[in-house]
């Protein structure tokens, strides 16, 4: 049995601290290790390190998404930015069918400009899918929680009390 010192202790305090209010994959990480030392020992180390293992897993992915986020925003706009300027050559060059011109390249040019946005719409969904993810597992852990430190709790409030703590993180409207 290995025993825990204060100084690893406060090093969890602290770590647990700055998580809880600017989470960043660094600390998850840093908190990975300390974490294995302070609950070796512990019945309940196995789950704080799922739900650590988790967290970082999900601000990963979150972090990732929301960098191709930016990415996929720049290349809609830039694509935007062409279209514009595939719109002024056509009014500059043709002179004698500029009407016609201006209607058949509005279309076409429209339509490029409405398809670019629908890469963000994509990102949107995907992201989605992340929350979705964290919410299942999250939904366990607190299970498993709550059965443990309130076992006189009936199933069906358990449930109850679970689905409206997560129900943000599944709204479809919560941004």
């Amino acid at each position: 049995m290995v025993s825990v010192t204060q100084e690893d202790l406060t090093r969890l305090k602290d770590l647990l601290s700055h998580i809880a209010h600017e989470p960043t994959c660094n600390d998850l990480w840093t908190l990975r290790g300390t974490l294995l030392v302070c609950t070796q020992d512990q019945p309940e180390g196995q789950l704080v390190n799922e739900v650590a293992r988790e967290f970082y897993i999900y601000l990963s992915e979150l972090q990732s998404k929301m960098t191709a986020r930016q990415y996929n925003e720049l290349a809609s706009r830039l694509d935007i930015g062409s279209v514009g300027m595939l719109a002024l050559q056509d009014i500059i060059v043709e002179h004698e069918h500029l009407w016609t011109s201006l209607l058949l390249g509005g279309i076409g040019e429209g339509l490029m400009v409405l398809a670019s946005r629908q890469y963000i719409k994509a990102w949107e969904q995907e992201l989605k899918s992340v929350h979705r993810r964290a919410a299942w597992t999250l939904y366990g852990v607190l299970w498993q929680l709550s059965h443990q430190y309130q076992p006189e709790m009936a199933s069906n409030e358990r449930k109850a009390l679970i689905e409206t703590t997560l129900a943000p993180a599944l709204d479809e409207q919560t941004p």
